[in-house]
């Protein structure tokens, strides 16, 4: 484990960042369930690895008497957006440990506001000052802003679920606003096809395949590559020599507690004991293939389908994941063509909100992150 930096002191309480995620984090990590009661909600069974995605992973925690209270994880990555460059620091994960609040009933509003900031709230007292400037995330001691036209350019960003009053209200509390929304959803197979056009695109073309994605995502905000071409594991179809479908994929693991509902429950409890389904979709531990990167050439989107039957097969698995702005020209391909299969039409989507909070950022490039569409990396995100 790296060496522990204290940023801000009170009593017994300590806010404390590392930059490696600890062992009581990780146990605590696989303990806690996701989702809302009475929706759907699981286990991560496998998360260490995204826990160390590329960029600055810091992780924050809040402990009293040594004892961990509550933690952040914060991804951070460098980027330009309308020609302002800036930090963008994603808050992968917030998690508060009972009980240090009660569940919330409802979604605060700025009215509820104006009486907290009468009030010094420890979590307030702790957090707003790393809001306000993250790179003392970097720095050390934390410190009261009085002049922020000194302090960097930067973005705090979140996907936050609609029904987590919880995270929600935080983020309000620390002056996050709603920029889009995005959807999750499944694809699933119960009997992939094994595509003979699909290939590991070679790595001396993932430069080539690099500018035909960053013109794909053009119109988006926060497009990053990250770690799409690993493992030289990305697979593409071709159509007259050109990459018309692309995609990576990554494993995921999760223990599903709850399918969100009485008739997703039972349909689930039938066909799990069907054996060759629950060798197939077994929600003790579902095996799913998170996809990024996906780039598909107007007018190709069997082969895109083709694509992902195809690395499903390849893979063993039988269900794959997206997370995308709905006002995505890619949403609307799968919004369009549906054909996603028996979970899809069991599930549906989950939304979230993409939750921003601006620090110097010149309101023409706010505008931008507001109207367009954000990129969504599904492996930080699963």
């Amino acid at each position: 484990m790296d060496k522990t930096r204290t940023l801000y002191e009170f009593r017994d309480l300590k806010l404390e960042v590392e930059t490696t995620p600890g062992q009581e984090l990780i146990d605590h990590m696989h303990s806690t369930v996701l989702g809302q009661p009475g929706g759907f909600r699981y286990r991560h069974m496998d998360l260490v690895e995204r826990l160390h995605a590329p960029g600055e992973n810091l992780f924050l925690y809040l402990r009293r008497s040594g004892k961990m209270m509550g933690s952040m994880g914060f991804l951070g990555r460098h980027t330009k957006t309308g020609g302002v460059d800036h930090d963008n620091w994603m808050i992968r994960y917030f998690s508060i440990k009972a009980p240090m609040g009660s569940f919330p009933k409802k979604r605060k509003v700025k009215e509820d506001l104006k009486d907290e900031k009468k009030r010094t709230s420890v979590l307030g007292r702790f957090m707003k000052p790393v809001m306000d400037n993250p790179s003392l995330l970097r720095e050390g001691v934390i410190k009261e802003v009085k002049d922020k036209a000194g302090v960097a350019p930067a973005i705090i960003s979140a996907l936050i679920e609609e029904k987590n009053l919880r995270s929600m209200n935080f983020s309000i509390q620390m002056g996050m606003e709603t920029v889009g929304e995005v959807a999750s959803f499944s694809f699933s197979r119960l009997r992939p096809k094994k595509s003979g056009r699909m290939e590991q695109l070679p790595e001396q073309e993932h430069d080539e395949m690099l500018s035909l994605l960053r013109n794909f995502y053009k119109d988006y905000t926060l497009f990053y590559p990250g770690p799409i071409f690993s493992d030289n594991d990305y697979h593409v179809i071709r159509e007259s020599g050109r990459v018309v479908a692309g995609l990576k994929a990554y494993p995921v693991r999760w223990q599903v507690l709850d399918m969100g509902g009485g008739v997703a429950n039972r349909v689930v409890g039938v066909l799990s004991k069907i054996p060759w389904v629950r060798k197939r979709v077994d929600p003790d531990e579902l095996k799913m293939l998170v996809l990024d990167g996906i780039y598909c050439e107007p007018g190709s989107e069997e082969a895109l389908y083709e694509l992902i039957e195809g690395v499903l097969e390849k893979a063993g698995v039988y269900v794959a994941m997206f997370i995308m702005d709905n006002r995505s020209g890619l949403y609307r391909i799968f919004s369009e063509r549906k054909r996603l299969g028996f979970l899809h039409s069991l599930l549906g989507e989950f939304k979230a909100e993409v939750r921003m909070h601006f620090i110097n950022i010149p309101d023409k490039v706010r505008r931008q992150f507001r109207e367009q569409p954000t990129y969504i990396t599904t492996y930080d995100n699963s």
